[in-house]
């Protein structure tokens, strides 16, 4: 029986059934017997060989297992070892050219999500891959042209009929903002100056709230062309002469004032502005230069301090929110800032407010959000607007390591005030227009906060990448929004107020323990 075994393994080696060959071979009684150690030879040498054949053909599988069994057969020989070498070398390039294709699909894809069509589409022409990635992408690539054409359509109407905010609702959907040539290149330059017409005729009529709005509705359009460059840096230069009046400085105000003249010389709102910065110049240089010039900047600094912190004690002690009846709050306006203290997670200061200030502690004209870092730092401004937020500074800052005095933000935008100083801007949640601030490199007044959150609607805080407060506690996300002026909770799990049953119809009190599921949390006053 063993040699008629060894006969029907010879016979499937000559004729290439060496899987077959193999079954029978590697029993131990073959192995001991020397016919059968002849045939384990010829056919080990007979598996590297088909393996060599089959890494030739890309076939790296067949080829590994081919290996595996002529060494299991005849040891490690020398051949086995060239073979497995070869093998784990083409199996390494093969990932290689697989990462690569894979990241120039990630890049196309990107690029197209951000209306670089064209980018995106020599991008994946010089992608020799033909895989199902690669596949997806030229169709997400062709859905996003035939989509675009057909918004470009929409553009035209639009503009014949003067209605230049609907054009720019239709090409920012379409995310041309980046096109440069072709039918969508000419669309975009009607838009730009049919939209340079109106702002230059809104700030001519000195209506700058209004041109202001609409030019930042052209920011993501780009700010391609000299009048567009000019516009912007003449709505700049007014709001830096009316921070210069409010701060009492009419002599720096004058110059800026004659620069706008420069570019809009219709305005006639100008002249009678330029009028009257002109004599408040003379009046405080004549104040100065008489007895009362000794004092006159102590003055100064406490007619600019008093409103401000007059308003801030009126918000906070005549409409006292978190007047509590039984552990809930009455139907009264919750403050403009206040701190979220959680248990185990961290201090959070909460603004209200569509403009946040951010600056250092001994700045002159004192930010909302003080920093204790160095006093040269600028004083910058986050603002928003309609959803979206910006960042504006008399001086130039660098977001991701550009200069600007004025920019759109984006999630994950990197702010920096300083080499040492800096500010990470998030927007977590795609559906909700709140934005956390982490702040990099300086102290804040107090040293348990964690982050700052600009509150537009609501909070979440839950377990999850898109919630704005995270925390493991939380089985399921936690809603805290405002509403008619308070400041509401939903959860799935029970709320306790002081250890009493909460009306989530009723908004949080101040100063008042709430408990919802593990975890506990305090709204409370933002003190000075």
């Amino acid at each position: 029986m063993l040699i008629l075994r060894i006969r029907q393994a010879e016979c499937a080696l000559a004729d290439g059934r060496l899987d077959e060959a193999y079954e029978i071979a590697q029993a131990e009684d073959v192995r001991r017997h020397h016919h059968g150690q002849r045939l384990i030879g010829r056919l080990a040498r007979a598996l590297i060989q088909r393996g060599q054949e089959n890494l030739a053909a890309h076939r790296f599988q067949p080829a590994l297992a081919d290996c595996n069994k002529a060494e299991k057969l005849g040891g490690t020989l020398p051949e086995v070892a060239q073979l497995r070498a070869a093998i784990c070398d083409a199996i390494f390039r093969e990932q290689e050219v697989h990462q690569q294709e894979a990241l120039r699909v990630a890049q196309a894809k990107q690029h197209i999500e951000d209306g670089w069509l064209s980018v995106g589409g020599r991008i994946l022409e010089e992608t020799p891959a033909d895989t199902g990635q690669v596949q997806l992408a030229r169709q997400k690539l062709a859905a996003a042209r035939l989509q675009t054409e057909d918004r470009i359509g929409e553009s035209p109407p639009a503009l014949q009929q003067g209605d230049i905010e609907e054009a720019i609702h239709i090409v920012c959907g379409a995310r041309l903002g980046q096109c440069k040539g072709g039918q969508a290149g000419e669309v975009l330059r009607q838009i730009r100056g049919q939209a340079v017409q109106r702002v230059r005729a809104d700030l001519e009529q000195g209506r700058l709230d209004r041109a202001q709005t609409f030019l930042q509705r052209l920011m993501p359009l780009g700010k391609d062309g000299t009048e567009v460059a000019e516009l912007t840096e003449a709505l700049t230069w007014c709001r830096q002469a009316a921070q210069h009046v409010l701060a009492g400085r009419p002599n720096a105000a004058l110059p800026l004032l004659r620069k706008v003249k420069a570019i809009c010389p219709s305005a006639r709102w100008l002249d009678a502005a330029l009028a009257d910065a002109k004599r408040a110049a003379e009046a405080y240089d004549e104040l100065n230069a008489g007895p009362l010039g000794l004092s006159t900047a102590e003055a100064a600094d406490q007619v600019r301090s008093v409103p401000v912190r007059a308003y801030e004690e009126k918000a906070y002690e005549e409409t006292p929110y978190g007047v509590t009846t039984n552990g809930q709050s009455e139907d009264v306006d919750m403050p403009p800032r206040f701190v979220l203290q959680m248990d185990g997670v961290g201090s959070f200061i909460v603004f209200r407010e569509a403009r946040v200030t951010v600056g250092p502690i001994s700045s002159s004209a004192r930010p909302m959000l003080a920093l204790m870092a160095d006093p040269s730092l600028p004083v910058i401004m986050i603002e928003r607007m309609e959803g979206d937020y910006f960042i504006r500074s008399e001086t130039p800052v660098e977001v991701n390591g550009q200069a600007v005095t004025e920019k759109l933000l984006a999630d994950g935008d990197r702010i920096t005030l300083s080499p040492r100083c800096s500010i990470r801007f998030h927007l977590p949640n795609p559906a909700s227009t709140t934005a956390v601030l982490t702040v990099s490199g300086a102290r804040l007044s107090r040293p348990d906060i964690k982050q700052l959150i600009l509150m537009d609607r609501d909070i979440l805080i839950g377990p999850y990448a898109n919630d704005h407060i995270r925390t493991e506690q939380l089985k399921e996300p936690v809603a805290l929004f405002a509403q008619n002026g308070r400041l509401l909770c939903r959860a799935k799990e029970s709320i306790l107020v002081d250890g009493r049953g909460f009306d989530s119809n009723v908004g949080l009190a101040m100063d008042k323990r709430v408990e919802i599921g593990k975890v506990s949390l305090v709204v409370a006053r933002l003190g000075e």
